[in-house]
């Protein structure tokens, strides 16, 4: 008796998340605009359900932050002074996606006349939910997995605004046998950034160059840092000067210069 129930509670789990993780966002978690004060921009959320059966989703705005922990904060409106979420209106914040089929839920944006200058930023959440049935389950623990979304909302005013990337902290650090530079960012401006970090590396005796490596893009929002980092396990041990950029898609660039030791560990 007692293998049943455990038998019956993993089948339990199970479809659970496969329906949860049925739901998914096929354009993009980050709706990106540059527009003027005063003009209306359309846009869509287009979410589909792989699954054969019908799921009810929902869809809400918060505030949204995040620091280079990787730590990110959900919050009600109010405590990011660069919001845009009253700026945002959604066609719907509850609908029903039928099996293997998929819909656009529409919003429109518009930026208010006398807003300063900038980046402003909210996220729409869009979430799973159950229908509303009676819980018959007696015995034991009924578990779930619920899979929600973080769409990014991002309007930027055309007036000029003040670009700044600075470097909070440089480590190298040693992770699974590979030499891996860890670089803290931060968006000290008023501008969105699509980020890339790079370091260049020259022989501190010659001066010769030793390559140019790369992290991977990430978005960077005003007010808040990532961590990027760079594998520099192809270069020997030694002494090298270089330079680490902070390149946004708009060309903006910010460079600081260091000394780097190639430890022989």
């Amino acid at each position: 008796m007692t293998l049943k129930k455990t038998l019956f509670f993993i089948a339990v789990f199970f479809a659970y998340t496969n329906v949860f993780a049925s739901i998914v966002i096929t354009n993009g978690l980050t709706h990106s605009y540059k527009l003027k004060e005063g003009i209306l921009q359309k846009g869509i959320i287009t979410i589909q359900n792989t699954s054969d059966i019908a799921q009810n989703v929902k869809l809400y705005q918060q505030d949204y932050s995040y620091n280079a922990t990787g730590t990110s904060f959900y919050e009600d409106y109010g405590k990011n002074k660069r919001s845009n979420l009253k700026w945002i209106k959604l066609s719907t914040n509850l609908l029903k996606i039928e099996g293997r089929s998929k819909t656009d839920v529409s919003y429109e944006i518009t930026i208010p006349e006398n807003t300063p200058a900038g980046s402003f930023w909210s996220v729409v959440m869009v979430e799973p939910v159950d229908d509303v049935v009676p819980n018959d389950v007696k015995n034991g623990i009924q578990l779930k997995t619920l899979i929600r979304y973080s769409i990014q909302m991002v309007t930027t005013n055309e007036k000029p605004a003040k670009a700044l990337m600075t470097f909070d902290a440089i480590n190298l650090k040693k992770i699974e046998g590979k030499h891996v530079l860890e670089l803290t960012i931060s968006n000290n401006g008023e501008i969105f950034h699509i980020v890339e970090a790079t370091i260049e590396i020259f022989d501190s005796k010659d001066g010769s160059n030793k390559g140019k490596f790369k992290s991977d893009i990430q978005s960077l929002l005003p007010n808040n840092s990532k961590l990027f980092t760079i594998d520099l396990s192809s270069v020997p041990v030694g002494n090298y000067n270089a330079s680490i950029l902070a390149s946004s898609a708009e060309d903006h660039v910010f460079g600081i210069n260091i000394e780097l030791n190639i430890p022989n560990e």
